[in-house]
């Protein structure tokens, strides 16, 4: 099943809403810090690139990579 681009933002825009979550409380950034923080990774390229499939992962395995990338 092909997914629609509004289907694929919604799933992208979830896992970034709930990783922020996670930037808060792991590092106590504020919410424009959190999502600064995704929007100039290069795991939120990942992200939107549907050729990687990583927006098909959880929050969780995309967040275990963010932690990476930060430290």
């Amino acid at each position: 099943m092909k997914l629609t681009k509004n289907q694929l933002q919604f799933i992208i825009n979830n896992d970034v809403e709930q990783i922020v979550l996670y930037l808060r409380q792991d590092y106590g950034y504020s919410i424009i810090d959190a999502f600064g923080c995704i929007y100039n990774s290069e795991i939120y390229q990942k992200l939107t690139d549907t050729n990687t499939g990583l927006y098909l992962q959880s929050p969780d395995y995309i967040y275990d990579y963010l932690k990476e990338e930060i430290k």
